[in-house]
């Protein structure tokens, strides 16, 4: 169906670094060893003393209700080291194990690359509608890039996050957890958290929330010399010293540096585990002066303003919607997508944060960004994991508290797809099936608001 439609407060004294948009993609990794080691190089964050557990308030109505043999829900809200086989299915086993005369369901909310930002527009629907008995969230790793540029953003998203969840149901238990790259190494053994870790421990010490790192211990291996932090794959995840590997990019364990991640969280749990009393968490008054518990994610239809030449497609697509992997209908009962340069997107809310959430590919595209009177600049959709469907949404960088009116573009340009691919050595598959990207499209599902949309009046 073709349709034509017609000042944040400084965190911790550290300055906000506004001037490029997010970068950030859902579901798509960059080189995340440079990366970090850059931003950790450059950040401006407090480095905290470093400890494999902080108990706090630890997790009693969770431990209670398992002690009592009661019915439970275990949620993990996190990236992609959480959202696969490895520390979230060793504990969950673990749970299942020790308390096996409880009904112990599993909510795995997480989603690949997703870091904060992303985490707090999408939490109400996710993760705070399920009502979740403990939470489990890992995302200091995805956030080290924004802790560096956008700090008071990712600390308040945090805070975010944890005031959703306990406004909706106090008695909800949470734990950080924390997961290790390899610019953070030397940094544990020198007893210090690395900067977003330490941004996120702000959070944890304010509100009593426990956190277990799980990477202290593989530091330490690392210190010895028994084990090597990054390392090509080699068969039982050995090198020719006979070393354990833990990651092969720097970033993602191995098979046994998520064994090594596991067993660091059951020792946390196992510490964890002596305090069975029962009580709603109380809600400090907050770090931000931005509110971040209000951060929503509404549909873009009858909320944003398309112009141009736009395709919209539904749950009646089906065949054409595939493509776009098992979740799509979960994440956007409706989807607008356009290939055709000029098409564009407006949306008008009072607030400080905006963005929108759609899903980006091979066919993926430029679009031009325009706040108010402020100049434009240009986004690039494509990433270097491309090759594959992903489901983006990171909101802009902060303005100030008020009404703005932000347009997107799609331009008639192309990425230069092909060299983009040869980061992750993905070209090939341009060259064998150049029909996936010769399109230059721009899609959006959903908006994501700090604040409120507005109608054409100005009005909530």
């Amino acid at each position: 169906m073709k349709l034509t439609l017609p000042i944040i407060p400084l965190f911790l004294n550290v300055a906000l670094h506004a001037a490029e948009p997010s970068t950030e993609r859902i579901g798509i990794e960059t080189d995340y060893a440079k990366i970090n080691a850059q931003a950790e190089k450059e950040s401006k964050i407090a480095l905290r003393p470093a400890a494999e557990i902080s108990l706090r308030g630890g997790m009693p109505n969770l431990f209670g209700k398992l002690e009592r043999g009661e019915p439970v829900t275990i949620a993990y809200y996190g990236g992609s080291i959480t959202a696969g086989p490895g520390w979230r299915t060793i504990t969950m086993d673990w749970f299942k194990k020790q308390f096996s005369k409880s009904n112990i369901t599993e909510l795995n909310a997480c989603v690949g690359g997703s870091g904060s930002l992303v985490g707090v527009f999408r939490a109400d629907h996710d993760l705070v509608a399920k009502k979740p008995d403990a939470v489990f969230i890992e995302f200091s790793l995805n956030d080290v890039g924004d802790v560096r540029d956008r700090p008071a953003e990712v600390a308040g998203a945090v805070e975010g996050i944890v005031r959703k969840l306990w406004k909706s149901k106090p008695e909800t238990d949470i734990c950080f957890a924390y997961t290790l790259h390899s610019s953070a190494v030397d940094l544990l053994n020198q007893g210090k958290f690395s900067a977003s870790v330490s941004l996120h421990e702000t959070i944890a010490e304010l509100y009593k929330i426990p956190a277990i790192h799980l990477g202290v211990e593989a530091s330490k291996m690392a210190a010895e010399d028994k084990l090597v932090f990054t390392a090509a794959k080699s068969p039982g995840d050995k090198d020719a010293q006979g070393r354990i590997i833990f990651s092969n990019d720097g970033t993602h364990p191995s098979e046994t540096g998520h064994a090594l991640n596991g067993a660091a969280a059951i020792r946390g749990l196992e510490k964890l585990r002596a305090n069975t009393g029962a009580a709603p968490h109380a809600i400090p008054a907050a770090l931000s002066a931005v509110p971040w518990e209000k951060a929503k994610t509404i549909a873009a239809e009858g909320h944003a303003n398309f112009k141009g030449d736009w395709e919209q497609l539904t749950a009646a697509n089906g065949p054409s919607c595939r493509r776009f992997g098992k979740n799509f209908y979960a994440w956007f009962p409706h989807l607008f997508r356009s290939g055709v340069p000029g098409s564009s997107v407006t949306v008008r809310f009072r607030g400080t944060h905006i963005g929108i959430k759609g899903m980006e590919g091979p066919d993926s595209g430029i679009v031009s960004i325009k706040m108010d009177d402020k100049p434009a600049f240009k986004q690039t959709l494509f990433t270097v994991y491309a090759n594959a469907w992903v489901y983006v949404g990171a909101p802009l960088p902060a303005v100030a508290m008020g009404d703005h009116t932000v347009t997107w573009t799609l331009l008639d340009e192309t990425p230069p797809k092909e060299k983009m691919l040869s980061v992750k050595k993905t070209d090939q598959d341009f060259r064998d099936h150049p029909e996936k990207y010769q399109n230059n499209t721009f899609s959006v599902g959903q908006i994501i608001v700090l604040g409120d949309l507005l109608d054409e009046n100005g009005n909530p």
